[in-house]
């Protein structure tokens, strides 16, 4: 992969924000929708790490009962 322009770099990490403010997640998660939806367009299936998982998605259970 070619190096990022300075400018190039800061106009990627404006649009994770930007979205990551849409979407009510973290800039990383929103890298990975972005990341999501360019290979979706592209339509050439490639392997993804997962987005890492929010705490507020996690089932609501007592922290004593857990095994």
């Amino acid at each position: 992969m070619a190096r990022q322009s300075l400018a190039e770099k800061y106009r990627q990490h404006r649009r994770e924000f930007v979205l990551a403010q849409e979407l009510g997640c973290t800039p990383i998660e929103a890298r990975f929708a972005l990341r999501r939806r360019d290979k979706g367009a592209v339509g050439t299936p490639k392997v993804e790490t997962a987005a890492p998982q929010r705490l507020r998605d996690l089932p609501d259970e007592p922290w004593m009962m857990r095994d």
